[in-house]
């Protein structure tokens, strides 16, 4: 009986413990990283940036979106052009990807340097589709911050019901719990990275690393993590990644504080970058790290130096339940990206206030922004 029962776990075990296999679904990198994208062309409509985003062509044109000699993907504002005029608005980026990808998913972003600086407002992260009903479907903030503050915020925007656990396991620090959009003006469920090594300058100096997002379909809920440079487990860059090999991440939210499959639905994936507007540029939250008034630097190019994607890969891989990438499959660095239910424009995010933290101590700063609607 003794050896049946035991053979009986042993063939058990592995259920128990069998990670989900995660193999790739999109794969921008190299020349074709621009592939299955859509750019967005005009005015900052939705965070009053002060910034003309530029269609794919003139992007290419103006060397604002490029492929360099390395491989590397440029996403950046024009750094060249001196503005004229008290409605000037800089060429920037902002891309949405035409594929989705859903429960079941782990988004990988291997970058050197992100954008920062004063009136720089940079932006790496989801949006549930169709954008038009948000926050319905929900908002996962990867990688965002302004000006020079010093480490990045992490954060999700929901409809009411959404919080970050307490049970949390993560090593990032907690700035609010509560996701619900109704909630201090936006403030969504705020984590902090642990170190400058995970925004802006300090990024840049320690040579980057990678962020991971992985939406679970095991139970684990939304985690995300940071690597520094020389820190990058060794499966990360590989055909099979493996987070539950990863420790502890940066940032959690667990299922038992926020059911994902009722508050999220299939997520675009979006990179942008815009200036002042009604986070950079509120008036406490821009001097809390810089100088003057924001929109006083936008005429000025030698401003966004540093106001910059330099991107090695993002890579969204699948376990193949329901729910996954609805997008197409990617395969090498080529691309047979087609539209799906992406959406081409960011979503708005009413509000009148945002509340954040810019990584200066334990600092909360409120600025109050009536009449203006707030999107990442």
């Amino acid at each position: 009986m003794f050896s049946s029962l035991f053979t009986t776990a042993m063939l058990g075990l592995p259920l128990a413990v069998q990670a989900a296999t995660y193999t790739i679904a999109q794969n921008h990198s190299g020349a074709n990283f621009f592939d299955g994208w859509v750019f967005t062309e005009g005015i900052d409509a939705t965070t009053v940036g002060n910034v003309l985003y530029q269609s794919q062509a003139a992007a290419l044109q103006q060397q604002l979106a490029y492929v360099d000699s390395a491989g590397h993907a440029i996403i950046k504002v024009d750094n060249t052009t001196v503005g004229a005029g008290d409605t000037y608005g800089r060429a920037s980026i902002k891309i949405n990807s035409t594929a989705t990808f859903g429960k079941g998913s782990l988004v990988i972003m291997d970058a050197s340097h992100m954008p920062f600086g004063c009136s720089v407002w940079p932006a790496y992260w989801s949006q549930g589709s169709p954008a038009d009903e948000w926050p319905k479907f929900g908002e996962i903030d990867i990688v965002e911050n302004v000006n020079q503050a010093t480490v990045n915020q992490m954060a999700l925007h929901t409809t009411q019901g959404c919080t970050l656990a307490t049970d949390a396991q993560l090593t990032g620090k907690i700035v609010s719990n509560d996701c619900f959009n109704g909630t201090n003006g936006n403030q969504g469920c705020i984590v902090q990275g642990a170190s400058a090594s995970t925004y802006g300058a300090g990024f840049a100096a320690a040579g980057g690393g990678v962020y991971a997002l992985e939406w679970s379909s095991e139970g684990n809920g939304i985690r995300i993590w940071f690597f520094q440079r020389g820190s990058i487990p060794a499966d990360v860059s590989g055909s099979s990644p493996n987070p539950n090999s990863w420790g502890t991440p940066t940032a959690a939210w667990p299922e038992s504080g926020c059911n994902s499959s009722q508050f999220f639905g299939p997520q675009t994936l979006i990179l942008d970058i815009t200036l002042c507007g009604n986070f950079a540029g509120a008036a406490t939250i821009f001097q809390a790290t810089c100088s003057g008034v924001c929109t006083d630097l936008i005429k000025t190019p030698s401003n966004y130096n540093d106001a910059y994607f330099d991107i090695s890969y993002i890579r969204i891989f699948s376990d193949g339940t329901a729910g996954s990438n609805t997008g197409p499959t990617l395969t090498g660095t080529s691309s047979t990206a087609s539209a799906t239910s992406g959406s081409g424009s960011s979503g708005s995010n009413g509000a009148d206030s945002v509340l954040t933290t810019l990584g200066l101590g334990s600092v909360a700063i409120i600025a109050t922004l009536a009449g203006f609607a707030i999107t990442y």
